[in-house]
C-alpha cells in the first residue's frame, strides 16, 4: 500500500471515530439535559409556595372580602353631617344617600344612550366610599378642599390594597378618580345626581317637619350648578313640588 492510501484510510478511520462519539454525546447530553429540566421542575412543584394554592387563594380573598364589607359597615351606621347640623330628626346614613342615588343612576342612565349604565351605577357605588373612614366632611367642617381629597384619598389607596387587582381594588380607585375630577360623560351626571338627591332629601325632610332649622341653604347652594339636561330638569321637578307643599300651608 502506498503512503497516499495509507493516509486516506487513516483519516476515513478519524472522522468515522469522531461521528459515532459525537453522536454518542449529543445522545447522553440530551437525556442529562432531559434529566434536568425534569428535576428542575420536579423541585419548583415541591417548593411552590402554600400560599399559591386554590384554596389558600380563597381564604386570603375571603379574609380580604369581609375586611373590607366590615370597614363599610359605618356607611350604614353614619348620620349625613349636613342633615345633623340642621337638627334633623332621625337623619339618613351615609349607605343610605348612596342606595338612592344609585337607583338615580341606573334609571338616568336608561333614559340616555349616552351613558353607560353600569358605569354610573359603579360611580354612585364607590363615590362616597372613602367615608367608611374619614366620615362626611362638609364645607362647613373646617376642612379644606385639598385636606379633604387628601384624607379621602388616603382610605382610597388603602381599600385598593385590602382588595388586591383580584377582587376590583385597582377598578374602585380608579371609579373615584373619576367621580372626583368630574370630566367624563357618565362622572357629570353622577355629580348632579349627587345634588339631586340631597335637594329631593332636604324637600322631603322639610314637608315631614323633621328638620329644626332651615333647609334653604341646600337648595341655593345647587342652583345654577347642573352639568347635565337630566340634572336641570329632575331639581326644577324638586323644586316645584317645593313650592306646591309650601304653597299649599
Amino acid at each position: 500500500m502506498n503512503p497516499a492510501s495509507f493516509l486516506s484510510i487513516t483519516i476515513s478511520v478519524v472522522i468515522a471515530l469522531n461521528f459515532e462519539s459525537a453522536i454518542a454525546f449529543a445522545r447522553t447530553n440530551t437525556i442529562n439535559t432531559s434529566s434536568r429540566t425534569h428535576q428542575l421542575l420536579m423541585t419548583m412543584s415541591s417548593n411552590k409556595s402554600p400560599d399559591d394554592s386554590p384554596a389558600n387563594n380563597n381564604s386570603s380573598s375571603a379574609a380580604a372580602a369581609i375586611d373590607f364589607l366590615t370597614l363599610t359597615r359605618s356607611l350604614k351606621t353614619t348620620k349625613r353631617t349636613g342633615w345633623v347640623m340642621s337638627g334633623v330628626t332621625n337623619p339618613e346614613s351615609i349607605a343610605d344617600h348612596m342606595y338612592r342615588m344609585s337607583l338615580m343612576a341606573m334609571i338616568a342612565s336608561f333614559s340616555n344612550e349616552s351613558f353607560d349604565t353600569n358605569r354610573c351605577i359603579k360611580l354612585a357605588l364607590i363615590h362616597d366610599l372613602a367615608e367608611a373612614k374619614v366620615g362626611d366632611i362638609t364645607p362647613h367642617c373646617g376642612v379644606s378642599e385639598e385636606d379633604k381629597y387628601k384624607l379621602e384619598l388616603g382610605t382610597m389607596e388603602q381599600i385598593q390594597s385590602m382588595l388586591g387587582p383580584l377582587l376590583g381594588g385597582d377598578e374602585i380607585i380608579e371609579l373615584w378618580k373619576e367621580y372626583e375630577e368630574g370630566s367624563t360623560t357618565e362622572a357629570k351626571l353622577l355629580k348632579d345626581l349627587d345634588k339631586i338627591e340631597m335637594i329631593l332629601q332636604a324637600q322631603e325632610y322639610e314637608a315631614e317637619g323633621s328638620a329644626e332649622k332651615s333647609l334653604e341653604q341646600f337648595f341655593t347652594s345647587t342652583e345654577g350648578k347642573w352639568r347635565t339636561e337630566i340634572g336641570s330638569a329632575w331639581a326644577e321637578e324638586i323644586v316645584s313640588r317645593r313650592k306646591k307643599s309650601d304653597d299649599g300651608k
